[in-house]
């Protein structure tokens, strides 16, 4: 009997199934997906490196333009101590504006908090602080001033820093 089944297997035609032996379809659904999986790499790889490029410029930014303001303002408590010193017990009255905001932010700004004759202005959004030295051989109290406009003031003995 297995004589006889081989024998009319062996002269059967052989009839091609779809999809046996054939991988040239498979081979470019393959190459498909194995292309569109390194696109999506590369594309993420780049939006994530370009966010961290632009919140590096955004601090480099910020830390100049603090830099600027920080410089004015020891620039204008300089002018005033002199001027007070040359007043002879006059009054000096000093108007100060600066930006509101350095890249898109609000900042304060911190006058000889440390009593080291110092002007620190700290922002927020990004995160920088910018230390910038002055001299006064006026005393000058510590004062902690919103960004905008300010007066600093000579009353007698002392440069104080008030609201505008």
């Amino acid at each position: 009997m297995a004589d006889v089944i081989d024998r009319l297997t062996a002269s059967a035609p052989s009839v091609p199934v779809p999809g046996a032996g054939d991988s040239r379809a498979v081979s470019t659904t393959v190459g498909y997906v194995l292309n569109l999986g390194v696109a999506t790499i590369l594309v993420t790889t780049l939006l994530l490196s370009a966010g961290t490029l632009v919140e590096n410029q955004r601090q480099a930014a910020a830390r100049t333009e603090l830099s600027v303001v920080g410089e004015r303002v020891a620039s204008d408590l300089a002018t005033a101590d002199q001027l007070a010193r040359a007043s002879d017990g006059g009054t000096v009255r000093l108007v100060v504006r600066v930006p509101e905001r350095v890249v898109g932010s609000t900042y304060e700004i911190r006058v000889n908090q440390t009593g080291d004759e110092r002007v620190v202005l700290v922002a927020s959004d990004p995160d920088v602080r910018v230390t910038v030295p002055f001299d006064s051989e006026t005393t000058v109290p510590a004062t902690i001033q919103p960004s905008g406009a300010f007066v600093i003031v000579y009353n007698d003995t002392k440069l104080v820093i008030e609201d505008a």
